[in-house]
Formats: C-alpha cells, structure tokens, sequence
C-alpha cells in the first residue's frame, strides 16, 4: 500500500468515512474545498501521512449516516462530552471521544447505515439540550451535506494531530498505527426506535434515550429565549411557511392522529414564552413544554 500504510490500517479507518463518492480537502485556514471525484485508498494514505488533510461528508449519496458525531467548540466542550459519554454508557450505547482543535468530538458508530432523518430525531434534541453541534447537520434533501474532519489527520491550521481518548482524558493509544488499530475495535450501536409522529398514549413504547442535565444554571425561559420557535420546533413537527402543520400530539385528536393541521407555531410575545398552540387541542405552551409532551417528562424530569 502506497504511503507505508496497509490495506488492513486503511479498511480500519473506513469507521470515520461517510460519502465515498467524493470527499474534501482542507487549506491551511481550515477551510475546505470538495474534490469532486471518489475517495481512494491512495488519498487516504496521504492523508495519513499528513501530505494532506481530508473531510468526509457525513451523508452518504442516498442520504444515509455510518456515523454521528457531537461538536464541542466551548471552553468546557470536552468536558460538556465527558458527560454525555457517560450518559450514553449507562444507556448502553457506545461512543467515543477525540480532541480538536478547539475542544472535542463525541462519534457514534453505527452497525449498519441510518437515514440522517433517523439519526437527527434522536440526537438532534440531546444536541439542543447540551449546547452542542450534531453532524449530520442535514436531515433530507439535496446537496452534499456537512461535512468533519477523518481522524487522525493533521488539521492544516494548527498542525496536529488529535487522537481519540479515555475517560481521563489520556489518548488511546500513543503511535499512529495504534490508533488505526484500535479504530478497528470500536463497538457500533443503531439507534432506537423513534417514531417522527408521537402515537397515542395507549400504546407502549420505550422512553426515548434523553439527556436531563442543564447546560446552564439559568431559568427555563432564558433557555426558551435561546432558541428559535420555527427552527427548533420545525424539527419535529413539518410545518408550512405559515408555521402551521399537523400536531404531534395526536392521544388529543379523533382516531389517534391530527388530519386537520391544527398545530400552529408563532413567535412568543415575551422571549421565552409560549410559542405554538393545538386548536383541537386548545392546549399550547413553550419549547420546553412542547418537549415535555413529546418525551412523556415532567418538567423536573426534563
């Protein structure tokens, strides 16, 4: 294999790799440029041995995810990451920290390729609750997607190389070929099930894994005023340009589901205040309310 790399180091690394049929490359600024042709063993030999650096995009060309990754950026980002990868341990659900350049990465392998539509409706709420960047930042849709960094190249800007770590925060392993060779035992999980509509209340299903710590020691309605009601609540809920789409809700509407677009979202006349509202229903809140419908919590769970 071109590099000094193996074929074996090479298939290792593939865990990290998303779309195959194309790919980019980072500049000195750390920006990146597409490259507009397939990813090839030889690319990845260079990229290993820090001739260049690439990004792979986290959607696959039928818009599937191998992977999930949460950004921390902040001063506390690992941290912020530490905690969550205990959270995820105690659900039984592998995950695996990296340095970067500002803070860290938390990557989820997954077993077999997820729709990016399935990998957001589970992880895009725990992302919004901890302060934290999702890749994929995409559900559907056209275009390439965002894209991250492949561990462990060299990021152009600062010029090193963030390996993966343990809980103390120690790397994995201490050469390069230990680390490919370690890649090559993460365990990989699928997500849970998780229905896009919520179904009635009769039927059971398991809680869906959430995240119950604060970021932040501030009042709800100052988290409320954080976000915007259109964006945060169209992840949930398809709405028009109106703000207007079907509730969710659907225990509250004739034959388990709303067929009448009840559910309308607006922006709050006091920031952070109540935000959308069921006209079937006649029953409306904040985004915080609306998640602690969708999860089943009370307000002290969420």
């Amino acid at each position: 294999m071109q590099k000094g790399r193996s074929m074996i180091e090479i298939t290792h690394l593939s865990v990290c790799i998303g779309r195959q049929d194309d790919y980019a490359v980072q500049h000195r600024d750390g920006h990146y440029t597409r490259a507009f042709r397939p990813l090839s063993p030889t690319v990845l030999a260079a990229h290993l041995a820090g001739e260049m650096t690439i990004g792979t995009y986290v959607r696959d060309a039928q818009g599937s995810c191998r992977f999930a990754v949460f950004d921390a950026d902040q001063e506390d980002g690992l941290a912020r990451l530490t905690n969550l990868q205990a959270e995820f341990a105690r659900e039984q659900v592998p995950s695996y920290l990296e340095r970067s350049r500002r803070g860290g990465h938390l990557w989820l392998f997954f077993r077999e390729p997820v729709s990016a539509e399935h990998v957001r409706a589970w992880l895009w709420p725990i992302a919004q609750l901890q302060g934290l960047e999702l890749y994929p930042k995409q559900g559907r849709g056209e275009g390439m997607g965002s894209l991250i960094r492949v561990p462990p190249g060299i990021h152009r800007r600062s010029g090193r190389r963030y390996p993966f770590v343990d809980a103390r925060l120690q790397p994995v392993a201490l050469t390069l070929r230990e680390m490919l060779a370690w890649l090559g035992t993460v365990e990989r999980t699928l997500p849970p099930p998780f229905p896009l509509v919520v179904p009635p209340a009769s039927e059971e299903l398991p809680r869906p894994f959430l995240i119950s710590s604060p970021t932040h020691a501030h009042t709800i309605r100052a988290w409320n005023a954080q976000h915007d009601p259109l964006t945060f609540l169209g992840r949930f809920v398809h709405l028009n340009q109106q703000g207007v789409g079907c509730c969710p809700f659907g225990w509250h509407h004739t034959g388990g589901r709303d067929t009448h677009a009840s559910f309308r979202v607006y922006t709050p006349s006091i920031p952070g205040g109540s935000c959308w509202y069921c006209y079937a229903w006649e029953q409306g809140g904040s985004v915080f309310d609306f998640l602690r419908y969708w999860y089943h919590l009370d307000a002290r769970e969420l």
